[in-house]
C-alpha cells in the first residue's frame, strides 16, 4: 500500500500532470506492483462552524483541525480524539 499526498492544484489537468510526476519517480521502487484505485479528498483546511451540537462532536480533519501551510493533520487528530474520548469517559461516572 502506498498514500501520497499530492496537495491541491486549482486546474485538473495540473494535478493530473502533477500525479503522474509522481507515479514516474516512484515506478522504480513499486516495480511489479499494481495501481488498484486513485482516490483524492480534499483536506478541509477550515475550521467548522460548530464542532459540538448536541450529542456530536466532531474532531480531527472532521472538525477542520488541519495547519494550512502543511496539511498537517494526523496530531491533531489524535489530540482531538483523545480529548473528545477522556470527556465522555469523564462524564459517563
Amino acid at each position: 500500500h502506498v498514500a501520497v499526498g499530492t496537495g491541491t492544484v486549482i486546474d485538473k489537468k495540473g494535478i493530473q500532470r502533477y500525479q503522474q510526476g509522481i507515479r514516474d519517480r516512484a515506478a522504480p521502487r513499486i516495480d511489479g506492483g499494481e495501481i488498484i484505485r486513485v482516490e483524492a479528498h480534499p483536506i478541509p483546511e477550515h475550521p467548522r462552524p460548530w464542532r459540538v451540537k448536541d450529542r456530536a462532536i466532531l474532531v480531527g480533519d472532521a472538525a477542520g483541525y488541519v495547519t494550512k501551510c502543511s496539511g498537517e493533520g494526523i496530531y491533531f487528530a489524535a489530540k482531538s480524539g483523545r480529548m473528545c474520548a477522556e470527556t465522555i469517559v469523564k462524564n459517563s461516572k
